[in-house]
């Protein structure tokens, strides 16, 4: 489940009649520490302190708890503030005062903030933290939201909610365990028929069936609530593929930075070691054990959640698949890779339900793997969470929770759910009514039939209580009433402006807030909670937590003993933990005895490097879509340069080679007047082309090869470097804004183009220097795999295909008979230095040849490109074979006779030399062909039955 989904600030009023207990729900457990702070101070600092945060702080409303406080009334009336929010405060302070600097504290501490959040605001930038909307295009991602303070939590307090988390989610797994076996619960009416049974997150296709290891839950997530006299409720439960595990470790990774001395000083307990838990509890569960291949299944670029998918696949060191991946064969899961298919044995998976199989779930999904639920049944993968628990997320089903916890555990609920009621009960509809305005109306079920927008009993009109009263009584069964709670209410920063220095408004803000809190299994049939989570915020002057109505987020520290600090160090800078998590010695000696896992540390297995056949085409096209946007910007650079220059002495010849190369490389339509007919029409189209992203005007230009180049980047995030996405990222960012209002054609009054041309050459510059930065980052910071090979044959294909077209055209236009033409030739081959060294100022065809064409040395020289291609492919599997099929090795230009080269020139066979050179590009194109029919698709030639 995704974090868009609306947590409406809720809580219990008493229940009605039909129902004595309040409705209760159950999460996991993590061991959190208790002890004495570090970083003490007298009891007049602590005075200094408090009044500083009323100073700045925004009261909390009347009737919510202030955490700062820990109490319910406006914080001016407040006298204390919490020790650890003390603690917090007074550390940053310390850590922002300067020697001989006599300043206020107050102003000390606000500058520190403003500083700080400008920090934060950069590291989610340049990080390319993002949480999109559904309705946003992949090239539009939304920066997530993510606040500068933590929430902190006590040890006692955290014990509380871990021993309550602990007990829900071992009652949730053995819920699933009793709906898909016995169903004795159901039987003895313990949970209505209709509310398991006609929930479209039952499934019937997996009753019967026993998971490996017993376990159909291995991350579950639940949603707490924070009310007005201090005590926690679960609101809600995430159980089909909960979110939120990859933003909480970022948001760590960031906040923990901006906050060093608080962090140590209040002992907050680490996360990595958690997320190693899960990894080595998802392996115990699979057939092979620790040498299970696990793999993180995500719906592709357009989640909402995708860079979460993308940060999780790379720290837990697995590969991030989509359904196109993965193939079923004889109920067993492969993974299409450069190799061939490659076994999965456990799916970490970020798909709903719905869209699993489209064998036997939804027939029109093209996101899921056929035949997954037979694979799933035979017991040949682990489904991380298995598939059929998304019914548990109705917020119906926590009413039944108390009577079923006494059942199945024999014990009460320690963790209360909110008051919640199923209005299939028809019972409760008389009370209900009477008191609507107490409750939030949620739907029971997730079905697009029946699903609608939770409702507020306390913001509707008496005309609009009495429409949703005709609703539920018209169909009781689709709505659920879960008692409203005001939520608790943190401090978050919101500075001041340098306009509204004088403003009185408080420069800390104050909004309510729910706690996100996984429970993940730790392979040994328990479970572990994670010391932390994600706190999600609602917008200002709002009571509902909704990232995608607005919302935001704060990390979650939880405090604990000085042992604590010993665990496993937060890694960052998306680093994984196969390779960068720090171990505490007694963890190497005696690492986690993890049934099925060997006593070596994780540390030191290696597993074999796996390049998805997805991933590998989109490293191939990422190679592709940089060679063309150098080539593309080299020439627009060319074309805008020499035609603005009134020095230039450009013939027909050289117009007409410029001309027909634009249009080859896209920058023009082919309709589009040449500049020998109109300069100015030829250089108004294709300045007006340079931003188009839409083909509104025919063509497709730099923007839009730069968009490509993003997305494919984009697609493979987690096999770069963060400073190469930073890279492609703000290139696409700083030439869409530089290059903002030529998306449209010029009027018949446009201004002259070379004015134009003055705003776009910079642009393109600063564009040219990025693409270098590209380049050279991925020629020095990838590993020489498959992958980066792909990536590499990419670019030389793209290279040889374009740069052979071109030195064709000067051939076939003459142009490179001409001063200009054969300046402009050297300029688009990037070689305009090296020849004048080499030749000085003599214009020899036959010189240009050598260079370009013959010289092994030259990297942008034909026969270098050909060279190095085939070397590359040599050391592919199968790459011999292809060069074969291609029938193209004995035509490329490294092959070339310089002999029979020099004698065409001599003879001036100028139409020969035009044939080779389309030749090379015809057999670049057709290399290309083979390699994607090769590496990226698996057609086999056998039928294949999936499905029972």
């Amino acid at each position: 489940m995704s974090l868009s989904e609306a947590i409406p600030a809720d809580v219990p009023p008493a229940p009605p009649a039909v129902q004595a207990d309040p409705v209760v729900s159950t999460a996991h457990a993590a061991e959190a520490g208790v002890g004495a702070g570090s970083g003490a101070r007298g009891t007049g600092a602590a005075e200094g302190i408090d009044g500083i945060v009323r100073q700045m702080a925004q009261p909390a409303p009347a009737g919510h708890l202030n955490v700062l406080y820990g109490m319910a009334s406006p914080a001016s009336a407040a006298t204390t503030l919490e020790p650890h929010w003390q603690r917090f405060f007074a550390q940053t302070l310390a850590a922002h005062q300067r020697p001989g600097r006599h300043r206020p504290a107050a102003q000390t501490l606000a500058d520190a903030f403003t500083h700080l959040q400008h920090s934060l605001r950069k590291r989610v930038e340049d990080n390319g933290v993002s949480y999109n909307l559904y309705a946003d295009a992949v090239n539009k991602p939304r920066p997530w939201a993510l606040d500068l303070f933590p929430m902190i939590l006590p040890p006692a307090e955290w014990q509380h909610i871990a021993a309550g988390v602990r007990q829900r989610a071992e009652l949730l797994n053995r819920m699933l365990a009793d709906v898909y076996g016995a169903q004795s619960l159901v039987r003895d009416g313990l949970l209505p028929s209709a509310l398991v049974h006609g929930h479209p997150g039952y499934l019937r296709q997996a009753h019967g069936v026993q998971p490996a290891g017993g376990r159909f839950l291995h991350v579950a997530a639940f949603d707490l609530a924070r009310g007005a006299d201090g005590h926690w409720w679960i609101m809600s439960q995430r159980t089909q593929a909960p979110s939120g595990l990859g933003y909480a470790l970022e948001n760590r990774l960031i906040v923990s930075s901006l906050f060093p001395q608080a962090f140590a000083a209040l002992q907050v307990q680490r996360l990595a070691d958690s997320y190693r838990i899960l990894l080595a509890s998802l392996a115990a569960h699979s057939v092979p054990g620790h040498d299970a291949r696990v793999v993180l299944l995500t719906p592709g670029p357009y989640s909402e959640t995708y860079f979460e998918h993308v940060y999780l696949a790379r720290y837990l060191g697995i590969t991030l698949v989509e359904g196109g991946d993965l193939v079923v064969r004889e109920q067993k899961l492969w993974l299409k890779t450069l190799q061939g298919l490659e076994p999965v044995d456990v799916v970490l998976r970020r798909l709903d339900d719905d869209f699993l199989d489209p064998l036997e779930l939804r027939a029109d999904s093209a996101l899921g793997i056929p035949g997954l639920m037979q694979a799933w049944r035979a017991g040949n993968v682990v489904l991380a969470n298995a598939p059929g628990t998304g019914f548990l997320e109705s917020s119906s089903t926590l009413g039944f929770l108390p009577a079923i916890c006494e059942r199945l555990l024999g014990e009460p609920l320690k963790l209360p759910s909110l008051a919640s009621w199923w209005c299939g009960e028809r019972a409760i509809l008389p009370e209900l009514f009477e008191n609507l305005g107490d409750y939030v109306i949620k739907p029971t079920f997730n079905d697009p039939a029946r699903r609608f927008v939770p409702a507020l009993g306390r913001s509707l009109k008496a005309q609009e209580q009495t429409t949703w009263q005709g609703r539920i009584e018209a169909h009781p069964e689709n709505h659920s009433a879960q008692a409203y709670i005001p939520l608790a209410h943190m401090p978050t920063w919101q500075g001041r402006a340098d306009a509204d220095a004088q403003s009185a408004a408080p420069l800390m803000g104050s909004q309510a807030m729910a706690v996100r809190v996984f429970a993940l299994s730790n392979g040994q049939g328990g479970w572990h909670i994670m010391p932390g989570g994600l706190t999600r915020l609602a917008p200002p002057h709002r009571d509902v937590v909704s990232m995608y109505r607005g919302g935001s987020s704060a990390d979650l520290w939880v405090m604990g003993e000085a042992h604590s600090s010993l665990l496993h160090a937060d890694t960052g800078k998306g680093g994984s933990l196969t390779a960068t998590t720090a171990a505490p010695a007694a963890l190497v000696a005696h690492p986690p005895a993890i049934a099925g896992l060997p006593s070596a540390p994780w540390q030191a297995q290696r597993h074999a490097t796996v390049i998805s056949s997805r991933a590998a085409e989109n490293l191939f096209w990422l190679g592709r879509y940089t060679e063309r946007l150098e080539n593309s910007v080299r020439h627009a650079r060319l074309v805008l340069e020499s035609l603005g220059d009134s020095e230039a002495a450009n013939t027909p010849a050289s117009l007409q080679w410029l001309y027909q190369v634009a249009i080859c490389n896209g920058l023009v339509h082919e309709k589009t007047p040449s500049p020998a007919k109109s300069l100015s029409d030829f250089c108004d189209t294709l300045l007006t082309a340079l931003a188009d992203t839409t083909g509104s005007h025919g063509i497709y230009s730099v923007a839009s090869t730069l968009a490509c180049l993003r997305q494919s980047a984009f697609a493979v995030r987690e096999r770069l470097a963060q400073e190469q996405w930073f890279l492609v990222n703000s290139a696409a960012a700083q030439f869409e804004a530089a290059m903002h209002g030529f998306g449209h054609k010029p009027g018949p009054a446009s201004p002259a183009a070379v004015p134009l041309a003055s705003t776009a050459l910079p642009a393109l510059e600063q564009l040219a220097t990025h693409v270098m930065a590209m380049t050279g980052a991925q020629i020095d910071r990838m590993t020489r795999d498959n992958g980066w090979r792909l990536l590499s044959m990419g670019r030389q294909l793209e290279r040889m295909g374009t740069l052979s077209q071109a030195l064709r055209l000067a051939f076939s236009t003459e142009a490179i008979h001409c001063e200009s033409g054969f300046a402009h030739v050297l300029r688009l081959f990037d070689s305009t230095i090296t020849y004048r060294s080499r030749y000085q100022q003599q214009r020899s065809i036959q010189s240009l040849l050598e260079l370009l064409v013959l010289d092994r040395e030259n990297p942008r020289s034909l026969s270098w490109v050909s060279d190095n291609l085939v070397g590359r492919m040599q050391k592919m599997t199968q790459g011999n074979q292809l060069l074969l099929q291609a029938g193209a090795i004995s035509h490329l230009p490294h092959t070339w006779s310089e002999a029979q080269l020099r004698a065409m020139t001599r003879q001036c066979d100028y139409p020969q030399i035009a044939r080779w050179l389309d030749q090379a590009a015809d057999h670049a194109a057709r290399l290309s062909d083979l390699l994607s029919q090769q590496y990226f698709a698996h057609v086999e030639a056998e039928n294949h039955t999936l499905g029972s």
